[in-house]
């Protein structure tokens, strides 16, 4: 089995058809002097797809891999999507970042020797620097670790603010899933797969740091699921009311262009 298969497999399928993976996090700030400081949560959908470049997929290919995401930001006290935020360190109550949406962007992955390169990033709000992907095996489990070094902004109350606004600042996004290798022994076009994640940033400006220097980031878990399959309901209600034109019924509807 091949790298290219390996990774297409568990994170969309080798077919046409998209999968949505599921972020759920939580955002934190570092600072000296002070315990870890709890932000709010954070709950995403981000549809992938592929679209084979050359080869047969079955037979480990280059593909493009389009991903469009949307989500949501939970306030950490009261559960309900955020709208406010106070800053424990100086106490001001200020305006947080609510929901965003980003997409569609994409990357190709293209065979290199026994593993994969990921090439050609496309994204609105960020600007890849270095990308590289592992995948590695052992008890009876296949992992894939993706590590993307970028510049790029953060949700901010309006949405993601475009490079060119200045709020841009060097990031590290480490994604690392997992499927059992009986999975990928099998001829499944798709098989199940499971992970977390870690995405490390500069403070966005809302938070009110006012320069203190800290480490802003977000860590949670990332899961692989059906389209049509709400695995967080909560989630998933306050997405489609937020994002009405992303649902057709109780489907998530990918918007490619």
């Amino acid at each position: 089995m091949n790298a290219s298969n390996i990774y297409r497999r568990t994170l969309t399928s080798l077919g046409p058809e998209p999968t949505a993976w599921w972020y759920l996090g939580t955002t934190t700030f570092v600072t000296d002097g002070h315990p870890e400081i709890v932000v709010n949560h954070v709950e995403t959908v981000m549809l992938y797809r592929a679209e084979p470049l050359e080869g047969e997929p079955d037979k480990g290919g280059a593909f493009r891999v389009p991903w469009w995401e949307i989500g949501l930001f939970r306030d950490a006290i009261t559960g309900e999507v955020a709208s406010e935020w106070t800053n424990p360190l100086t106490g001001a109550t200020v305006a947080a970042a609510r929901t965003f949406e980003e997409g569609p962007s994409g990357y190709t992955i293209r065979p290199d020797g026994n593993g994969v390169i990921l090439t050609d990033a496309m994204q609105a709000f960020a600007r890849l620097d270095k990308a590289s992907v592992t995948i590695a095996e052992g008890a009876g489990r296949v992992s894939v670790t993706q590590v993307e070094e970028k510049v790029r902004s953060f949700p901010g109350r309006d949405g993601i603010p475009d490079l060119d606004q200045g709020q841009g600042t060097r990031s590290r996004t480490v994604l690392q899933w997992f499927a059992d290798a009986k999975d990928l022994a099998g001829d499944a076009p798709s098989v199940p797969a499971t992970g977390l994640y870690s995405f490390e940033i500069g403070a966005p400006p809302w938070l009110g740091m006012d320069g203190r220097a800290g480490v802003f980031s977000v860590k949670g878990l990332m899961h692989k699921a059906p389209l049509e399959t709400p695995l967080n309901p909560r989630g998933w209600a306050d997405l489609k009311r937020l994002f009405p034109h992303y649902f057709d019924g109780d489907v998530i509807l990918p918007r490619w262009s």
